[in-house]
């Protein structure tokens, strides 16, 4: 009699295992799934854009962009030469949650860093090809990009 209650009492650890595993990566799926839908739609609101060419002074191209959960980031596309110093500033005007809540720009800063409201982002490089190299979060949503001619 100990040794079926025993075998029944292991059964039902296992499945409250698994029980609480599927819920913790279900509500992950869902959060990374209402946030990608959340930012598609952002990104169809802000696809009129415009290119943001910015003044170089003293030998380092200043980008700035804000952040914000609202609009996401402002500008959000750069043109810059190759082989040209840059320096990319991001201030959040909010701190991002959720799957987008880092900034990159895989090829020319690849760390991700951290959306925090009010800590300034300062990512410095000199791209050495040209292209089109993508702003996005950690998981690769695209946010904006940086044009090198």
């Amino acid at each position: 009699m100990i040794v079926i209650i025993d075998c029944y009492n292991k059964i039902n650890q296992n499945r409250s295992s698994t029980m609480k595993t599927s819920i913790v990566i279900t509500i992950a799926l869902f959060t990374c799934t209402a946030t990608t839908a959340l930012f598609a739609a952002d990104q169809k609101a802000t696809s009129n854009a415009t290119k943001t060419v910015v003044p170089q002074t003293s030998g380092v191209k200043t980008l700035t962009i804000l952040y914000s959960n609202a609009k996401n980031i402002a500008p959000n596309s750069f043109t810059v030469n190759t082989g040209e110093r840059v320096r990319l500033e991001v201030n959040p005007l909010d701190t991002a949650t959720g799957c987008m809540n880092t900034i990159m720009v895989p090829g020319l800063w690849d760390k991700p860093e951290p959306i925090i409201r009010g800590k300034k982002i300062v990512m410095e490089f000199t791209p050495k090809r040209a292209g089109s190299y993508k702003i996005t979060c950690a998981m690769g949503v695209n946010r904006g990009v940086i044009v090198v001619k």
